[in-house]
């Protein structure tokens, strides 16, 4: 029937052809991907998925209402080989009676920032340093944000950095600079303790480890934060970054068999 658009399988190669900015496809796919399909400014992509763990994770960029369609013909290509999905917000996870990730009580609605241009010194990056016990990152991780997108057993970690309390000695503040497996770098698991937020140790760890990505010759470096969280992207926003993607993840919940 005429003006009817049917789902195109594609090539990497014609996957980055078609979308050669987009950040989430160049940080998800530069290092390979399973299979793709486009529908209509829509287009969805299989990869393994570093922070998950799975194998093959199904993920959707473009114009959601595409999004049904190019995520039911993936599935009908790669059937249980997919174990979740990240789809533009506002398109609604239960038409895959998606679930939330083990551990997680909601599914996560999160934002997709990068930045392209190294952002200035921030008052109070002089505090921060380089962390090299592990255990008492996570430990403090696992005490003031559960969800935190990196542990510190990540193979994806580069780096930590923290800031102290001068007279304690305690963590205030810590943050990661990691990679994806497509060499992109992106910056997990930003936390500061609840009593000594807004002082500006979330903004001067992000400036310092932005800084590094540039000062090694990179165009890009990108972060996540979970919706809502409006200190945080104020907070991203003032040094430079901008929202690529507003998404929703979850899980895709099977019946035993």
């Amino acid at each position: 029937m005429a003006g009817i658009s049917t789902v195109r399988r594609l090539t990497v190669e014609q996957l980055h052809a078609a979308a050669p900015d987009d950040v989430m496809v160049i940080s998800e796919t530069r290092g390979g991907a399973l299979a793709a399909w486009s529908l209509d400014g829509g287009l969805a992509f299989a990869a393994e998925d570093e922070y998950s763990g799975a194998d093959c994770w199904l993920s959707v960029v473009g114009d959601p209402q595409t999004t049904p369609t190019l995520v039911n013909a993936a599935l009908a290509d790669l059937g249980d080989d997919v174990a979740g999905l990240t789809v533009p917000r506002g398109v609604s996870l239960a038409l895959w009676n998606a679930e939330p990730p083990p551990g997680h009580e909601i599914l996560s609605d999160w934002d997709l920032m990068a930045i392209r241009t190294p952002p200035p010194m921030q008052e109070g990056e002089a505090s921060v340093a380089a962390l090299e016990d592990l255990a008492e990152v996570q430990a403090f991780l696992d005490r003031v944000n559960p969800l935190h997108s990196a542990r510190t057993d990540n193979k994806l970690v580069e780096m930590w950095v923290g800031a102290r309390d001068e007279a304690s000695g305690s963590l205030l503040a810590v943050g990661a600079r990691t990679r994806r497996t497509s060499g992109v770098a992106f910056l997990a698991s930003i936390a500061t303790d609840p009593w000594a937020r807004g002082r500006g140790y979330g903004g001067a760890i992000t400036a310092l480890l932005t800084r590094q990505v540039f000062d090694g010759g990179e165009k890009l470096c990108t972060l996540a934060h979970y919706h809502p969280n409006d200190p945080a992207r104020r907070l991203y926003l003032r040094l430079g970054y901008h929202t690529t993607h507003q998404f929703s993840s979850g899980h895709i919940r099977r019946e035993s068999r």
